[in-house]
């Protein structure tokens, strides 16, 4: 015993007295200027087919990844295919597909792709919306550099090939990665890779003779979800971790666990190390005398496990730069105990260093996982009428019906709602109508009151399931009224006529309407503002996505002002980090139609309203601008000053008669005698046909007589119904 205490004293002070650094080997990729623009395109032929077809180059090169700043592919036509980009390597003839979805899913970018040509091809329904992409550059591939062969112990690079199915390499940062035995079978990998860490590899070929990267096929490489992103960074020896997830493949729809053939590593509290050996498999780099077709593919080596102090694992097992975020494997049981970290290792001998998989912090994430690797709830809430824009504010009923998914069954009796109109959230039982079926039953609002509820129910082993996933951060949403006072109301679940112009100097974040994707990750929205699901936002992907280079502008189409008093409304978002009195959000007015314009507001470059959070606007049309039925907004938002972050947002637009907007009144319109929802010539006609007669249609005052007292009231009600027509 006291020999093993005397064997960790001396490791641990050749620990302190070597240098030791962290191991990633970045892939080099660098920026290329590559102007390309497919112009607006649509299918004018009878058949679905390519409507666009080019080949983006760039000469001597090993690989390309392809990036887009503008990436529109147009909406199918009603019961049509989705509009699909087509990209092939001329090299090696590897494709990928992508819908809308999965650009989004790739940040606006592609797969990895040997060789220095790729065709990029569109292909669409006829009568599918028009699809535009454009970029200024792409990633392009470097020549193979020296690597970094520190941390090889003892004298000679001991490694062999491997293919372990588990195990991925982490592009463009150039670490290795490793599929664990969780819910939803993500990833763990070293901390102080966080930040560049956007594809993951699998079945990695031996790279070129001169040591080059070569990818695998688009169908082994996978796009990280920087949602479920969790790391410290990496904060040093035995500090070190992350764990993210991966969206399924966007040519075959599996997840890595599916494609790699269901195999992922159990993680383990580490043994006692005495005689006892590690194994790290991960994709280190190589230098002579070893192949440099070896370099950045999957390695594997067997030596002693040394020791355990706290959260530092100790090591002589053989790694490189490329090996971080490797798994520690314990090689008598097979499981992972811990992520390989940080160089020790020299000719002398010492050790490697990894993290233990019992890091309290690591752990925590591990309970609490997001994005893709948030496991599905064991129950699942469907409402057969749909969830309601709006809440008769008297009294509303919504039908809630819960199942069992994955293994759950709902115990009958546990329905719940909860909700909130500003004042703290109510929780109240539901009315069960049958064995998890309920009914929620709403109480009275005052007209306009903005509702948020959410939904829970029990499984039968006691666990809590809420819908939305999201709450209470974010609910279901209604207004209570029966309808809206409004000439115009936009939530953008459809396209409804706005147009975007852009600086030819933007080379980023142009407006686009879309679910937002980026996460919250640098100041975008979450979610959008009125809880339908989309809104217009600059640039919709996540990462480094924000306006750059010029300004971006978001146009309405002509709105009515004329009816009523005519307040426009809008949701708006909009965060800067702009600390040079540069960047600036516009809102302007047009009451000609757009000829020209009148400022309603300036938001930025510092102070309220620049750090996000969306917030509601309201303005009368008549202290700006002349009512017209020719009404439109502009929304300019740029970035042209030194770089800053800048993102933005709009949602719920809408034209009101009224300060309000809301209609509430639930009595029928009894003056709109012929339904057509104005009070008018033809009202009062019927209303004098049946003077003197018994037919109540022209009784429109109630008095039990049909004369001219009804027809005089009609009259003097010339114009828009108040209310729904009989």
């Amino acid at each position: 015993m006291m020999r093993n205490v005397i064997f960790v004293f001396i490791a641990l002070l050749s620990l302190a007295a070597l240098p030791l650094a962290a191991q990633p080997q970045p892939n080099g990729q660098r920026e290329v200027d590559v102007r390309f623009d497919t112009g607006s395109v649509q299918n004018e032929q009878e058949t679905r087919g390519v409507i666009f077809a080019e080949v983006i180059s760039v000469p001597d090169i090993p690989w390309i990844r392809l990036r887009f700043d503008h990436a529109v592919l147009g909406a199918a036509p009603e019961g049509g295919q989705a509009t699909i980009l087509r990209m092939t390597s001329l090299h090696d003839g590897a494709v990928q597909f992508m819908n809308a979805t999965h650009l989004r899913q790739w940040g606006y970018s592609s797969a990895y792709f040997n060789g220095s040509e790729v065709l990029v091809e569109i292909i669409a329904d006829p009568g599918a919306a028009a699809s535009r992409l454009t970029t200024a550059s792409v990633y392009a591939g470097p020549i193979a550099g020296s690597p970094d062969t520190r941390s090889i112990c003892f004298t000679t690079d001991d490694r062999q090939l491997s293919n372990d199915p588990r195990s991925a390499r982490v592009e463009p940062i150039g670490c290795s990665g490793w599929l664990i035995n969780d819910d939803k079978k993500c990833f763990l990998t070293a901390g102080h890779c966080d930040g560049g860490m956007e594809v993951v590899e699998f079945n990695v070929p031996l790279s070129d003779a001169s040591g080059n990267r070569v990818h695998p096929p688009p169908e082994d490489q996978y796009a990280i979800d920087p949602i479920s992103i969790q790391s410290n960074g990496g904060q040093g020896v035995g500090n070190d971790w992350a764990y993210f997830g991966a969206f399924p493949n966007s040519n075959t729809g599996l997840t890595p666990y599916e494609a790699q053939g269901n195999v992922a590593y159990v993680l383990a509290d580490p043994p006692d190390p005495a005689g006892q050996n590690i194994r790290i498999t991960g994709y280190g780099s190589t230098s002579a005398p070893v192949s440099p077709t070896w370099n950045s593919v999957q390695k594997t080596h067997v030596g002693p496990f040394n020791f355990v102090n706290g959260t530092t694992l100790n090591y002589q097992t053989d790694t490189t730069g490329g090996n971080s975020g490797s798994p520690v494997i314990h090689e008598e049981s097979g499981t992972a105990i811990g992520i390989h970290t940080h160089a020790g290792c020299n000719a002398g001998g010492g050790g490697n260093n990894g993290t233990n998989i019992l890091h309290p912090d690591l752990q925590t994430a591990l309970a609490n996982p997001q994005g893709v690797c948030r496991p599905d709830p064991p129950l699942v809430f469907t409402f057969p009428e749909g969830i309601p824009e709006f809440l008769d504010p008297t009294g509303a009923t919504l039908r809630v019906e819960v199942a069992g998914q994955n293994g759950g069954m709902p115990q009958p009796g546990t329905g719940r709602m909860t909700y909130d109109i500003g004042g703290g959230p109510v929780t109240v039982a539901m009315t069960e109508v049958s064995p998890n079926v309920y009914d929620a039953v709403f109480p009275s609002f005052d007209c306009g009151a903005v509702v948020q509820f959410e939904f829970s129910a029990e499984t039968t082993l006691g666990d809590p399931v809420i819908v939305p996933e999201s709450a209470p951060d974010r609910r279901f949403r209604a207004e209570a009224a029966t309808g809206l006072d409004a000439t115009f109301a936009d939530n953008f679940e459809t396209d409804q006529g706005w147009t975007v112009e852009n600086d030819p100097s933007l080379t980023d974040g142009a407006w686009e309407r879309a679910v937002p994707a980026g996460g919250g990750l640098r100041g975008d929205p979450r979610w959008d503002a009125d809880g339908s699901g989309a809104c217009f936002l600059t640039d919709n992907a996540p990462g480094n996505s924000d306006v750059d280079g010029g300004s971006t502008r978001l146009i309405s189409p002509a709105m009515d002002a004329t009816q009523g008093e005519a307040f426009v409304c809008y949701w708006l978002w909009y965060d800067t980090d702009d600390g040079t009195q540069d960047d600036t959000m516009t809102v302007e007015i047009s009451d000609d139609d757009g000829a020209n314009w009148t400022t309603l507001e300036t938001i930025g470059p510092t102070g309220p309203g620049t750090q996000g959070g969306w917030i509601l606007k309201t303005w009368r049309v008549a202290d700006f601008v002349t009512p017209t039925n020719q009404v439109r907004l502009r929304f300019d938002v740029s970035d042209t000053g030194t770089g800053s972050i800048v993102e933005a947002g709009v949602d719920g637009v809408r034209m009101k008669r009224s300060a309000e907007g809301y209609i509430c009144d639930e009595a029928p319109c009894v003056l709109d005698l012929n339904g057509d929802g104005l009070i008018d010539l033809t009202d009062m006609r019927i209303a004098a046909s049946h003077w003197t007669t018994l037919n109540p249609l022209g009784d429109v005052n109630g008095d039990g007589q049909s004369d001219i007292r009804d027809t005089l009231q009609i009259i003097s009600s010339y114009g828009d119904c108040p209310g729904p027509t009989p």
